[in-house]
Order: structure tokens, then sequence, then C-alpha cells
């Protein structure tokens, strides 16, 4: 808008009676103040008037907003500002020029003075020319000539001013922003941008010569270069400038447009505030005659045409308030009528299908009528579904006459999910097969396919469909004994073949203690013939293996028939080694070190000093030294504080698999038969070889002994127990599991654990079908049970909860069990914590303490399952299912998550997850745990560590996701964050050095 304009604008508002607001009188000042513009003397005097009246109409009505503030070098000007918002302000105004009411009116802020302030002369005499000829020095000189309003020089500087460094790309612009924008001298910066050609392609440089442009009146090159760029890469003055030009050629809707994208902006420009309205004015005036034709065609009644102009209307006039009240109108009628048409079909229509499909279309138009849609609705589903179910049960009557297994569970699976009790009932009872579907929980916990594949495997065993030898269809019942345990049709075939079974273990115990008999006769003959008094080694060895051939065997008959042919094994063994006679041999001493018995073992080399058996006993360590001997090798191990540490895309230790971790150590694997330990107390690390480990995994550690239970990965029976430590390194022990420790026929091992305090004695937890046993054994040459505990439910965990005494969790679908040394519950176990499955988030041995998640708290228990500590802050846990325990800093009450391949940390006292990370470099001990950051150095085979545990909430960034008390719409957005591995995640890795390498 030209400053004649704004001079006639001022001028009506200044005639009427009307009171406008602050922001529209604070605009025209700034649009006809003359200062900088080029105007002759006498629109420059009537420009002063007009802003001098404008400034005492602001101050008389709005005053007490504003205050005055002195002007530094001229004693006479003052200098309006709002007093709550610093960066507006109504330009400077001359003392004398202000009415009294103004003055009265204005706040008090600020003091008005007559003259400034001997400090604020001294500041501005003390800010100097900078004597310097680049292009930032011109610049700083040329905004301090126009704070002391020396405008001329200041335009000379900067008309003058050179840049040929793509540094000093920003002084250009801003050199013709002051020119232009704030000088007026729009001709003299577009000779300033135009020197400096090769720079037209940066944006902000053609957007401010488009300005300059547009400013000095040269429309045709101001519309070129607006045209050019996008509207999206135009500043919020750009926009406007862009808009006010559309405007003066008639291009309403592109100025309306550009109006509208400059509002989206951020910032304040006084200039163009009146430019929206003028726009929509016209706007308004090119659609008026559409609507009105619209009008006259709908009181005629033809929707059609005045549809279509309004329309017409609308794209001329998009805000256009009686045309869309007038087409919300003609909508209504329209959607009455589709309502009506709708309903009429609905009426007529004959099938389910069609009438869900009618609903579905009114609950889109007939809106008043939501309620008797969606009853109809339901209606017609459930009929619908009625008939789909009564459908399949034909479909399923018929599948079970021919036999068609595979179908008929797909049907019955489906009859579950459907919620019609009834024909889900009569389904399952059209054959004693489909009973075993009926409500069959532990079926439901599976999937569809998984559900059937079990079925089909007993259906297919049940009609002998396949003809298993006996040994596999007792291993087939025996693996789904756990899910159909308690179905007739199930237990039938169940007591069938186990009394298959048993009669075929009472044969093999009969021929076992037959060639027993037959043994213990010949040598008992034999030592009569020859005259000797003691057995031979090799004997007695075939006789005390048949002997745990026949136990093993015998487990599976009845409790008395068992008993009654162990004590026959016994007598006949005692036979041979009668009780306070016999003698141990050689093979007993090889037993006794191979199941680490070192007290037999001693008390066996106390009690043979003869040189032959002394002999025997030097083979025999050799044997077993060997064959437990692991060479350690220490490696240099550096702490290293000022690593530099890359939780991006962190590479873990070159070579080093994770294997486990304690309290104290970290293990990994190095090589098929190298591990490396790194104990995290004594700031040490060791290598570790034997080709014992290739096929070897971490499943239990006594920390404070350094003493480890491994287990065979692949074959999952060989155990083996050892002792890593800077000082001493071997295997103490090895049993197979099948053969030493006494399990239940059918049931799996699903937690092996050391007893802290006796080598030779072990815990193991097992799963049989709807219970849990716990054993506690004694590992020997004929191992005995000590101690059994036994609970109903199906296996969820077993963890160790503490070492000095040993002590364990036991969790079940349904329950949760501590058990004592002696696997015996604690007195006074609260019944609350014990009733139920507790999802523990972390373990902490040291304490026997469990972090139990609550409903978005975090309960600290002791071994009585009671609260001895609570985090109330800890909302997130109510929306996370930790599945299994985690590590956990006792310390920094931070834990870390494992979120698909992902780290993240989460402090359950603030409620604060750190930034998602590479788990690869990170390692961490068990509960209370610190957090380690590992490299392997190339110059210096070795490792590096870092603790990173106080460090970890300044290196990551921290963000509450779920704030206490949110609601189900940000839970919901919290649980798709928390998965999204790309969310508040680290993008940017650090430099590295140099790469990792393989420890050597």
């Amino acid at each position: 808008m030209s400053w004649q304009l704004s001079v006639r604008s001022a001028e009506t508002i200044l005639q009427s009676s009307r009171i406008p607001p602050s922001e529209e009188i604070i605009s025209l000042i700034k649009q006809v103040n003359p200062t900088r513009l080029y105007l002759s003397q006498t629109e420059r005097e009537h420009g002063y008037q007009i802003k001098n009246r404008l400034q005492n109409l602001l101050l008389e009505n709005y005053g007490e907003a504003f205050h005055l503030a002195p002007d530094p070098c001229c004693p006479g000007l003052l200098l309006i500002k709002h007093n709550a918002l610093p960066s507006i302000d109504a330009c400077h105004a001359d003392q004398k020029s202000l009415s009294p009411m103004a003055l009265d009116t204005v706040g008090n802020l600020a003091v008005r003075p007559t003259k400034f302030s001997a400090k604020s002369e001294a500041n501005t005499r003390s800010r100097k020319p900078v004597d310097d000829s680049s292009p930032k020095a011109a610049l700083a000189n040329a905004e301090l000539l126009l704070e002391r309003y020396e405008y001329p020089q200041a335009e000379e500087i900067l008309a003058a001013l050179q840049v040929s460094d793509a540094g000093d790309l920003l002084v250009l612009v801003k050199a013709a922003r002051l020119l232009g924008e704030e000088m007026g001298a729009y001709q003299r910066a577009i000779e300033l941008l135009l020197v400096h050609g090769q720079f037209h392609k940066d944006k902000a440089v053609r957007e401010i010569l488009a300005q300059s442009y547009y400013g000095n009146g040269m429309i045709s090159e101001a519309r070129d270069l607006f045209a050019a760029t996008h509207p999206a890469d135009l500043g919020k003055s750009a926009l406007l400038a862009y808009a006010e030009l559309c405007f003066k050629e008639a291009n309403l809707q592109k100025a309306f447009h550009l109006v509208k994208l400059s509002e989206e902006k951020e910032g304040f420009v006084t200039a163009h505030a009146d430019l929206r309205k003028e726009i929509e004015a016209a706007m308004l005036e090119e659609a008026r005659p559409f609507q009105q034709q619209a009008e006259d065609a709908f009181a005629h009644g033809d929707l059609v045409r005045a549809e279509s102009l309004l329309q017409q209307a609308l794209s001329h006039y998009p805000n256009f308030p009686q045309a869309r009240r007038l087409a919300g109108e003609i909508e209504a009628l329209e959607t009455k009528a589709e309502s009506a048409r709708l309903w009429a079909r609905f009426d007529s229509s004959k099938t389910a299908a069609d009438r869900l499909e009618l609903l579905a279309q009114l609950f889109e138009q007939d809106k008043p009528n939501a309620d008797k849609i969606r009853t109809l609705a339901a209606g017609e589903k459930s009929r619908q579904k009625q008939e789909t179910v009564k459908e399949r049960l034909q479909t399923l009557q018929a599948l079970a006459a021919r036999e068609s297994w595979d179908p008929c569970c797909d049907i019955l699976l489906w009859l579950s999910h459907q919620g019609d009790e009834e024909s889900y009932r009569r389904a399952c009872a059209l054959s004693p097969l489909f009973s075993l579907l009926y409500h069959n929980k532990k079926l439901q916990r599976l999937s569809d396919q998984e559900a059937k594949e079990l079925w089909l495997k007993f259906v297919r065993l049940k009609l002998l469909e396949e003809l298993d030898s006996a040994q596999s269809r007792w291993k087939t019942l025996q693996e789904l004994k756990r899910y159909f345990h308690c179905y007739p049709v199930f237990k039938g075939e169940y007591e069938w073949v186990l009394a298959e079974e048993q009669e075929n273990a009472r044969q093999e115990v009969e021929q076992l203690l037959e060639r027993l008999e037959k043994l213990v006769e010949q040598e008992v003959e034999q030592k009569e013939e020859q005259g000797e008094e003691r057995t031979s080694e090799s004997t007695l060895s075939e006789a005390r293996r048949l002997v745990a051939q026949l136990r093993k065997r015998a487990e599976l008959l009845p409790a008395d028939d068992a008993s009654w042919y162990k004590e026959e094994a016994r007598r006949e063994l005692n036979r041979l080694e009668p009780e306070g006679e016999y003698q141990e041999g050689i093979l007993d001493y090889r037993d006794y070190l191979l199941l680490g018995n070192s007290a037999k073992a001693a008390k066996f080399r106390e009690s043979h000093n003869l040189p032959l058996m002394q002999d025997l006993i030097k083979m025999i360590d050799s044997e077993i030294a060997e064959k437990f001997a692991i060479s350690a090798e220490p490696i240099a191990l550096t702490v290293t504080p000022d690593l530099a540490v890359d939780l991006a895309c962190g590479l873990a230790p070159s070579g080093l698999e994770h294997l486990h971790s304690s309290q104290r150590h970290l293990v990994f694997r190095e090589s098929a038969e190298s591990i490396v330990v790194v104990n995290v107390v004594n700031m040490s690390a060791t290598r570790y070889r034997s080709p014992r480990f290739e096929q070897l995994c971490v499943i239990d550690v006594l920390p404070d002994r350094d003493v480890f239970l491994f287990i065979d990965d692949e074959a999952n029976s060989t155990l083996w127990r050892a002792t890593l430590s800077e000082t001493e390194s071997r295997f103490t022990a090895t049993f197979e599991l099948g053969e030493h420790f006494l399990a239940w026929p059918g049931a799996s091992v699903n937690g092996f654990f050391m007893s802290s305090t006796k080598d030779n004695v072990y815990y193991a937890f097992m799963e049989d079908g709807d219970k849990v046993q716990a054993v506690k054994q004694n590992i020997d040459q004929i191992s005995i049970v000590e101690r059994t505990f036994e609970v109903k439910g199906r296996h969820r965990a077993a963890y160790r909860l503490s070492c000095r005494p040993d002590r364990f969790v036991l969790l079940t679908e349904d329950s949760t069990t501590v058990l004592e040394s002696n696997l015996t519950p604690p007195t006074n176990c609260s019944k609350v914590g014990s009733g139920q499955q507790l999802k523990c988030l972390a373990i902490n041995a040291l304490r026997s303490q469990i972090y139990a998640l609550g409903d978005g708290i975090v309960n600290v228990l002791n071994p009585t399952l009671r609260a001895v500590k609570q985090y109330l802050k800890a909302e997130s846990t109510a929306h996370m299912d930790s599945t299994s325990k985690c590590y956990f800093c006792v310390e920094k009450s931070t834990v870390l998550f494992n979120n698909n391949g992902t780290g993240v940390f989460y402090n359950i006292e603030t409620n604060k997850f750190s930034q998602k990370f590479c788990l690869r470099p990170l390692f961490c001990t068990e509960t209370p745990s610190r957090w380690y950051y590992l490299e392997s150095d190339l110059t210096k085979p070795g490792i590096r560590i870092k603790d990173l545990t106080d460090e970890m909430e300044s290196l990551l960034e921290w963000q509450v996701f779920l704030p206490v008390g949110a609601d189900e719409e940000a839970a919901q957005r919290f649980v798709e964050r928390f998965a999204d591995p790309e969310y508040f995640s680290i993008v940017q890795p650090v430099s590295r050095p140099e790469d990792t390498a393989t420890l050597s």
C-alpha cells in the first residue's frame, strides 16, 4: 500500500467517532511515518502532523499499556514502547506534540526526561565507528549511523558495500534490508544487489530484491521474481508484498492464498495490516451476484442450479458466510432425500448383507437416527452371525462324518471365538475328539495354528493314522499331556499307552534284575572257588551300572512295584559290597573326581597308601587333570575415563560375543575354544582356553567364589562346573543330567542352579503337565533326593534370589513362590503376593529383593513378598510387558530395556526415558547393575573400559513419555512410541579415532 493511501486511511480513522484497536493505530503510525521516505517538504510536514495525531489517539485511549522511553541522542524525542511486549513500539514522538491527556494517561514505567541522562550519553559516545574495511565492519558502522539518525552517511556506506565471500552473504542481505525496509532507499538496495549478481541464486537475495523492486514501483520485475520463487520459501513480509501486488492486479484468489500463507509464518509485520480485509471485500463483491442468483433459484425450488451458483460464489470467496449457510441448507435437503431413498431400499432388501451395507450408508447420511441405525445394525449382525453359525454347524457335522479333521478344527476354533456358548457346546459334542477343544484354557493361550497342530497330533495318534512305535506314541502323549490331561478321551488313551509302557518297563526291569542276579551269582561262585574275599572292580562297576538303569526305568512303575524292584536290586548289590565291608576301588575314585566330590576323593587318597594304588591314583589324577584343564592368560584391561562413547552405531568389542553377566563378571566368547571374563570389581580381564568351551553356555554363577556352571548348548544334557579366577582356572565337575540327576518321566527341566555351600548339591525346577516340581539333589554315584517341593500351575520362570543362603523365586501362571535352601517357603509369606504371578522387573540377589511391576508403580519386595519400598511415579510401567527380568541400577533407580534390539533406560523415580541407543558396545552387571562401555585396542592387545553409570543422565537426553494421570489416548500414543525404534533415538555417531580390533 502506498504512503498516500495510508494517509487517507489515517485521516478517515481520525475523523471517525469509532476508536480502532491499538494494533491498527500502531500499524498506521508506522505507515504514515515520513522519517525514512523520500517525500516533498509539504508531504513530509503533513505526514508528521498525521503521525502526531495518531500517537495522541493511541496514548489517550490505550496509554496505560505503554510507557515513554527517552531517546539517548535527541533530548526532545521519546519512544512509545509497550509495557508487556518490548518488541512493539509506536515510533519516536516529539514530546511537545503530545497532548496533556496523552501524557497523563501513559504508563509510568519510564521517566519522561527533558534531556537524556549522562549514562545514556556516555554509552552513546563510547560506541565508535570500527576502523576496518571488511563488510561486517561497514555494516556495523552503518547501523551506528542509523541509531544517530545520520541516514545519508549510512546510505552511502551501505550502497558502497562490496561482498565477495559467500560467508558474508548475510551481511549483504541485511544491508539491502536496511536500505529498503528501514530507509526506503529501494533504488540503492536494487543497485547493491545487482552489483552482486553471483549471489542471485540464493533465496534470501532473490526475496529482498523482489521486495526492493516492488517498493521502488518496478512491478513487472518484482512479479517475475516473486513468481519464480515457491511461496513456501518466502518470508512473511515478502508474502504480504507479493499478495498486495496480486491484489492490485485483480488476482484475488492468489492474493488471498498468499495472505493466508503469511499468517502461518512467525513474526509481526505492521505494514499491510488491512490487506486481508481489502482482499476479502473485493472477493465478496465478485461473489455476491452468484449468491443472490442462488438465493432466487433456491426460492423457486431449483436446487441443482442453486448449488451450481453457490459453488461459483464460493470459488470466488471461500469464506462467504451467506453462501455457506445456503449451501448447508441445500446439503441438508439432499441428505434428507437420500436418507429417505436408502430407507426405502432397506425396507425392500431381503438379505442381511444388503441391509448391513445400507445401514452403513444411512449411518453416514441420517445422523439424527444414529441410535436407531445402531440398534438395527446390531440386530442384523446378530441375525447374520446366527445364520453363519448354523451353516458352519451343518458343515462341521458333514465333515465329522467324513472324518475330515483338519477343516473340522478350523470350524471349532472359529466357533470358540464367537461367544455363542450353546452353539459351541453343541459343536464340541458332535465327537468325543472335539471335547479336547472345549474351553481348553491352555490351548487358548496359543495361536489357532499351534492349537490346531497339537489337536491333530493327538487325533492321528488316537485313530492310528500314523503307526508309530510304542516309544514314539508314549513320547507324543507326554508332550500333549500338559494340554489335554484333564479330558476323559485323552486320559483313556494316556492310561492305555501308560499301561503298555509300564509293561515294557516291567519286562526291562525284570531282565535287568535277572542279569544282576546272574552276575552276582557268578561273582560269588568265582570268589568261593578262588578263595577271594573282594569283588573285582569290573564286576562291581557293571553291577552298579545295572542297578542305575533299573532304578531309572522303575520310576515308570507304580510306587509299590518300583520300591520292591529297587530293594531287590539293592539287596543283590549288597551281596557284592556288604555294609561295613565294602572297599572302594580306583573307579570310585575316578567317579568322585568327575562328579566334583572332593571330600570323598581326599578321603580315598588318604586311606590308600599302597604303592600300586598310589600309582593308580596318580594315573587317574593325570587323566582328570587333562580332562578338566583350562589355560589362563591375563589380558590388559585399561580403565579409560576419557574414552569416546558412541551409542549411536557403536560396535561391540571386536571378536567378543557376550555370554553372561553376574554381579561382578562380564563373560564373553572370543572363539570356539576361548572365553574372556572381565572382573569389574578387581578391574581385571582373563582369557580362558579349553576345547570344552565350544558348545557350552553359562546357566548359573556364584559370583563371590568365581564358580560357573555351564551346560552343553546343543545336547542340553551335559553339565560342567568350573572355577575361573585370577589364581585358579579348571573344571571341577561334570555329569550327565539324565544319568545322575533323577527327573520325573516326561518332565522338562526349566531351571538348574548350584548350591552355594555344598559342591555336590544342585537345585532343579521341572515342569510336568499342570504342576511344577522343585528338587534338591546330592549328585553322587547314586544320587540322593534331599528335598522336593511341588506347586500346581504352568511354569513361567525360576530365578536365584540370593546366595548364602540359597534362595529362589518360582513363578507359575497364577502364583509366586519363594523357596529357602531346604525348598520350603518362608513363614508369614504374603498371601497377596504368592497368589498371583508377579511381573519381575529385576532381582537384587545381594539383598534378596524383588522389583515387581504394579499398576503404574514398582514395588520392592522382601523374601516374604511384602513391600519394603515403592516407586510411585513409575506411571509408564502400567503399559509395559516385561517378559523377563532386566538389569536394574539401584543407585540410579534406572532399568535397562532391550526394545526390539535397541537399548533404552527408564528411571522409575522420575518416570523419564532416555534416548534409544545401540546396545552392542554397552554391557552391564546383574542387579544392582552398573553400565560399562568396552572397546578392544588395535595397537596393544587388550580391552579399554569406561564406567558410564554416573554419566548416563548427561550423556543421553531424557523425556517423560507418559505423564502421571494421562488419559487412554496418551497411553496408546506411549505404547506406539515405545515400540518405534526411530522415536527419540540418537542418530549422530561420535567421531572415532580408529576401529576396534580383535583380541589376540
